[in-house]
């Protein structure tokens, strides 16, 4: 994790305003916040982020998914 960790620190600057690859700046950011939690946090807001964000919770949810689509597919034909 640490080599992801320091790939993904040494390309950043590509993708901040003035980079080669600026406007695929929220890729890298999905990417990065899907493999690492984010670092930013919220002192008192409408809401609490903890370790456990929508993303990872939407990635299991479409992880389980997948059985019953295959099956759904089988039996159609």
């Amino acid at each position: 994790m640490k080599f992801l960790r320091n790939l993904l620190d040494k390309v950043e600057p590509n993708f901040t305003d003035n980079g080669k690859y600026a406007k695929f700046y929220p890729l890298y950011e999905m990417a990065d916040t899907f493999l690492f939690t984010p670092a930013d946090k919220t002192e008192n807001g409408p809401h609490i982020r903890d370790a456990v964000d929508l993303k990872r919770v939407m990635s299991f949810v479409v992880l389980a998914m997948l059985p019953a689509l295959f099956f759904g597919i089988f039996n159609v034909g």
